[in-house]
């Protein structure tokens, strides 16, 4: 049995070391030709581009995904506005209170974001689990990171069996 230990981890089995770049060798993908985003559209997915670049996240492949977030939160805020305009509930003339269906597209779209923003790395939380998984450093400090640079440069001595 050797005795050389490996106390280290790999990069995620998709996408690996490559999730990761610098913000100026990344290129956005155009959206796909048959989707045809307008302008407001556009303008959103751009912004998306350039927070994942400024992020360091390799999107070359994600023009779909993204162009549907685009469209799901351009008809989410639609569906937000109607519901601010129009209200989100109806009342019977026996006290019954029933949602509208805008109010419906409100919740679905706003639930349909919350499934797709992780997947593109887009919320604070899947944008740290990435980085810590291809090995970037945060800004957190590591507590145990001096115990364990001690224990790796000591001398080797074997480990009981």
């Amino acid at each position: 049995m050797s005795k050389d230990y490996q106390f280290s981890t790999a990069p995620p089995a998709v996408g690996g070391e490559h999730v990761a770049g610098k913000a100026g060798e990344i290129i956005s993908p155009d959206p796909p030709p048959a989707i045809n985003l307008q302008q407001d559209e556009m303008q959103v997915y751009n912004y998306i581009c350039d927070v994942l670049r400024a992020a360091g996240i390799d999107h070359t492949t994600a023009g779909i995904s993204i162009s549907v977030i685009v469209r799901t939160f351009i008809n989410w805020i639609e569906a937000s506005r109607i519901c601010e305009e129009r209200g989100r509930t109806q009342e019977s003339k026996t006290g019954w209170v029933t949602p509208y269906p805008w109010a419906d597209d409100e919740k679905r779209l706003k639930m349909e974001l919350g499934q797709w923003l992780p997947k593109a790395c887009l919320t604070i939380p899947s944008l740290a689990r990435v980085r810590k998984d291809t090995g970037e450093k945060s800004g957190q400090d590591d507590l145990f990171g001096d115990l364990v640079n001690h224990a790796m440069s000591s001398p080797q001595r074997g480990l009981p069996n």
